[in-house]
């Protein structure tokens, strides 16, 4: 054999050899091209709280197929969404008319869908590992729709794995943006790892909820008869669940703070009652050292916004210096309980 024949063939032997190295990595992480029907991109059209308004919003996010009917997403994805859709990678579109759970500490609602997928039965890690943290290592697939321009596909592994009281977060490396919030994080043997919920920009970390996690809250929707998005969303008499109630007066230059923690994603509420007339009170709601509302109060309030994410969220009450009266009433901080309207 010539030397040109033998290159040729070593040539060949290694892009064969290649390919398979290739097909393997593919056919590892995410089960191949299932994904393509798995995975969605979804858009959203509703509406969001700006303390005493509502406007109205559309946004975008991810989704995955549990089974025929049943698709998982972020609790912050399907919330106050009163039409909720659905296109996976082959260009099939879906509508989902139904919510079954939602549970905003760990990120996560069960919806569902009359016209279903046929054939889907997703394969999640649905049992707790003995040592969550011997997941590091593991490459993973995630699937987000970008922007909300569509499926997007990122590689990463399993860089660590956090456990802060009962709420458990596993962290990758996928690169993953702004539109993959609900998205799945397959792993190398093409099972559902977890449900893709927020990124940490300046330390390049992606956070999932566990898929052990992601199938109590599955169990918890299929035994539930749920509600239509519209019945489970509707922004009138809203179903509230108050933290912290107190009864406060103030003197000129007082102030009262009245915090809540939010674990996951979550909209907040807030009631103030006055008992006494004719003395303004200074309103504002805090995250940090960020102010998000503020306004001067003249009577009983109530108000409600969407949080950008977990934290402590603060309502600050002040008399102002200049007035010579005391203000007495009643401060109240608690979320939106949409799960109580879930049967």
């Amino acid at each position: 054999m010539s030397t040109t024949s033998t290159m040729f063939a070593a040539r060949t032997l290694r892009l064969s050899l290649a390919l398979v190295v290739l097909a393997t990595l593919v056919s590892a992480c995410g089960g191949g091209n299932e994904w393509r029907k798995q995975s969605l991109a979804l858009t959203a059209k509703g509406y969001g709280f700006n303390g005493t308004k509502l406007r109205k919003q559309a946004w975008s996010g991810s989704g995955v197929w549990i089974d025929e009917h049943i698709m998982v997403t972020n609790a912050h994805v399907a919330t106050r969404a009163l039409q909720l859709r659905g296109v996976d990678d082959t260009g099939k579109r879906y509508r989902f008319s139904e919510i079954l759970a939602i549970d905003g500490a760990n990120d996560i609602a069960v919806v569902r869908a009359r016209r279903g997928n046929d054939g889907i039965d997703t394969e999640l890690v649905g049992e707790r590992p003995e040592d969550p943290k011997e997941l590091r290592g593991t490459k993973v697939l995630a699937i987000g729709n970008t922007g909300g321009q569509g499926l997007s596909v990122y590689n990463g592994q399993v860089t660590n794995y956090l456990k802060r009281g009962r709420f458990e977060n596993i962290v990758h490396s996928a690169d993953i943006s702004s539109g993959s919030s609900g998205g799945p994080l397959w792993d190398e043997d093409g099972r559902l790892l977890g449900i893709n919920k927020s990124i940490n920009l300046r330390l390049r970390q992606s956070f999932a909820t566990p898929a052990w996690v992601v199938s109590r809250v599955i169990k918890r929707g299929k035994r539930s008869k749920g509600a239509s998005l519209k019945e489970a969303f509707s922004p009138r008499s809203l179903p509230m669940q108050f933290a912290v109630k107190r009864q406060f007066c103030l003197n000129p230059g007082q102030k009262i703070v009245a915090p809540i923690a939010v674990a996951g994603t979550a909209d907040i509420v807030a009631a103030v009652k006055f008992q006494t007339q004719g003395t303004p009170l200074f309103f504002g709601l805090v995250r940090g050292r960020s102010l998000m509302s503020k306004g001067l109060l003249m009577k009983n309030l109530f108000a409600a916004w969407n949080t950008p994410g977990p934290g402590v969220y603060a309502v600050v009450l002040v008399n102002p210096k200049k007035m010579t009266k005391q203000a007495c009433g009643i401060v109240a901080v608690g979320r939106v309980a949409w799960e109580k309207r879930l049967r």
